[in-house]
């Protein structure tokens, strides 16, 4: 079961809890399509290995204090064995990159599976705020979401993993957007307004997310998904009546109901 680093207390009611990944493993799929030998598929879960105790030590280490010697003790391997699979520290990052970065892709579309659909195929504000609040604890309440962030963070001075970094971020966001357009196809409509949303949403909680205070919780916490989502429906509003001329089905006025008068009294 995956860990959350998000306190609970962040949210003001408990979400059902969080369902077992599967990690990526292309590499070990294109073994047994090759007709891989059991060394092979032995050799592949060892890497795999590697790979999931580098992810724990950027969570528990940080990226600066992850060495390959803490990374084996960690994944119980042998040097021998993490100098066969990795011929350095920067091997073992650019491949925990990839591995990473397919990690919180799988996550991401998990997590767009647990937002309600709106009635009637088009946002509410309802079904903003239940984004908000889903992302928050299923995308950035997760060990990935650190791990990725150290990364990002030794990209910043390390020039060689930031040539890794950049087009895996970049697909990256191209696959959420994928997964935010299959479950929500109605943002096709709308690809400017829908990319600036995200944009508006992962910022603000990956904010959230990065520095947990104590106070950034509960009511505070609820409000600023609030505010968030009020911002958002106003965008869509705009958005839908440039489309259309109108405002959009659940958001227009009712209908002026005709006055009652009364009958005169009689004496």
């Amino acid at each position: 079961m995956i860990k959350e680093n998000t306190p609970e207390s962040l949210l003001a009611a408990e979400a059902p809890p969080v369902r077992q990944l599967a990690r990526p493993k292309r590499e070990a799929s294109r073994s047994r399509a090759a007709g891989g030998t059991w060394q092979a598929e032995k050799s592949q879960a060892t890497r795999n290995q590697i790979l999931e105790a580098t992810l724990q030590c950027l969570v528990d280490l940080g990226y600066t204090q992850t060495t390959t010697e803490k990374i084996a003790q960690k994944a119980g391997v042998s040097r021998g064995a993490m100098t066969h699979h990795f011929k350095s520290r920067a091997d073992v990052f650019e491949a925990a990159a990839e591995y990473i970065t397919d990690l919180r892709a799988a996550e991401y579309e998990d997590a767009c599976r647990r937002i309600k659909l709106p009635e009637g195929n088009l946002a509410t504000y309802e079904s903003m705020l239940d984004t908000l609040v889903v992302l928050q604890k299923y995308y950035y309440g997760r060990p990935s979401f650190i791990a990725l962030q150290e990364l990002q963070r030794g990209a910043r001075t390390d020039k060689d993993l930031a040539k890794v970094m950049l087009p895996l971020e970049k697909a990256l966001d191209e696959r959420k957007n994928a997964s935010m357009l299959k479950r929500f196809p109605f943002w096709a409509d709308y690809p400017q307004t829908g990319e600036v949303l995200r944009d508006l949403f992962f910022h603000s909680l990956k904010g959230v997310a990065v520095n947990p205070t104590p106070y950034m919780q509960g009511d505070r916490l609820q409000r600023l998904h609030q505010l968030l989502a009020s911002i958002a429906m106003l965008e869509f509003e705009k958005a839908y009546e440039t489309a259309h001329g109108a405002k959009p089905p659940l958001l227009a006025a009712p209908e002026p109901r005709p006055r009652r008068t009364r009958k005169p009294v009689e004496s």
